[in-house]
């Protein structure tokens, strides 16, 4: 007997004694936590733990929060959307309060239909030609008729299909600002629009037609020429 004794102390050396001095204080370590999780009333949490081990196994940290909240941001094609859905749907049907208007919503009609102002010259137009010392036949007198007390020099019309070129060259001893006012008052009644061109030359134009008036000097007066182009439609 006491043989058999000094046979089993012999067999156990020093390392297989702090082994087992080590396995010992794991398990007294364990029957204390679990004893104090059940006088706490906390039992673990298999699933939790489970997913854990997986995660663990997976190569995922355990504690890695961003990639779940990532993951669950995708949407069923598989492809992750970091910006939020914001205001109605396309195809959303309106509502009480509603930002979506109704398809059949009629539109603002309190703005006023511009009806487009009708040509000064009509067809047909009369046929080229030019003349000295007054106006040639068909000149538009309506729109481009000379001042009081000028003298024509020269006048002339070119017509092509639908639209007139008109010139008129005259001479007046009127004061050049007499003169202008007088064309632009005119103009002005015929509905068109006051325009000056970089050279200082007075313009107005419409919706089928366009004049133009430049001033020159001569020894006896003030010298004017106007340019206009018509159209009949």
């Amino acid at each position: 007997m006491n043989a058999q004794r000094e046979m089993g102390r012999s067999t156990l050396t020093p390392a297989m004694k702090i082994v087992i001095g080590i396995v010992a204080v794991v398990v007294v370590a364990g029957i204390i936590t679990v004893s104090a999780l059940l006088s706490s009333g906390a039992t673990p949490n298999a699933a939790t733990t489970t997913t854990q081990q997986q995660q663990n196994s997976a190569g995922t940290p355990a504690g890695d929060t961003a990639g779940a909240r990532k993951g669950a941001t995708k949407g069923s094609g598989g492809k992750a959307s970091d910006k939020p859905t914001v205001g109605p749907l396309p195809q959303a049907t309106p509502t009480t309060g509603s930002e979506v208007l109704p398809p059949t919503a009629t539109p603002n009609n309190r703005l006023p239909k511009i009806t487009p102002q009708p040509p000064l010259v009509s067809a047909p137009l009369p046929k080229t030609a030019s003349k000295n010392n007054g106006l040639v036949p068909g000149f538009p007198k309506q729109v481009m008729g000379p001042a009081t007390k000028s003298t024509v020099l020269s006048s002339s019309i070119a017509t092509e299909k639908t639209t007139m070129q008109v010139s008129l060259v005259a001479t007046t001893t009127t004061a050049q600002n007499d003169v202008q006012k007088h064309y632009e008052k005119l103009w002005a009644s015929l509905g068109l629009r006051r325009g000056t061109a970089a050279d200082g030359t007075l313009t107005y134009v419409g919706a089928h037609e366009s004049v133009a008036l430049s001033f020159g000097t001569t020894g006896t007066g003030n010298r004017y020429t106007i340019y206009g182009v018509f159209r009949t439609k």
